[in-house]
């Protein structure tokens, strides 16, 4: 099986995965696993930062991986599944933030329309950041102190 996920997902450090780098550089702290390989294939050279309109990104990318091939593609992703792990490519974002996207969601959308197998995303059990906190705090909770108006009176 293959999947997405970022680099921060704690599941990832269960050691059940092969963990595959598709983004253009390594994080620069400790994620507590070791990465297995990379995808250049899958790598956005170029592509990141150079369109306003998430479409234009999504158009590009989808031109690279055609030039790529679903095969090509394909093989590495086997290479990979041979190690008798399930695969996860990474890259940074946590796309449970809203209006966030990542290339490797887009490659996930291409896989879809090219093959009709779906790449989902690893389950993140860190909270998801798009959703209110539940209950209230006890801060919130806490009766507000009562105030007293008072009033000056003169001795003299």
């Amino acid at each position: 099986m293959v999947y997405t996920s970022r680099y921060s997902n704690p599941e990832l450090k269960s050691g059940k995965y092969t963990a595959v780098r598709i983004s253009l550089g390594t994080p620069k702290w400790p994620i507590g696993y070791s990465l297995d390989a990379e995808m250049k294939d899958l790598m956005p050279f170029g592509l990141l930062n150079k369109f306003e309109q998430y479409e234009d990104f999504e158009r590009a990318y989808f031109d690279r991986l055609n030039q790529k091939g679903v095969q090509r593609i394909l093989a590495q992703l086997q290479r990979f599944e041979r190690i008798g792990k399930d695969v996860v490519l990474l890259c940074y974002e946590d796309i449970r933030k809203p209006d966030d996207w990542c290339h490797r969601r887009t490659f996930a959308d291409w896989w879809m329309k090219q093959t009709g197998e779906e790449i989902p995303e690893l389950f993140d059990p860190t909270p998801d950041p798009s959703k209110a906190r539940q209950g209230s705090s006890k801060r919130c909770s806490q009766t507000p102190p009562t105030t007293f108006q008072l009033e000056q009176l003169a001795l003299f």
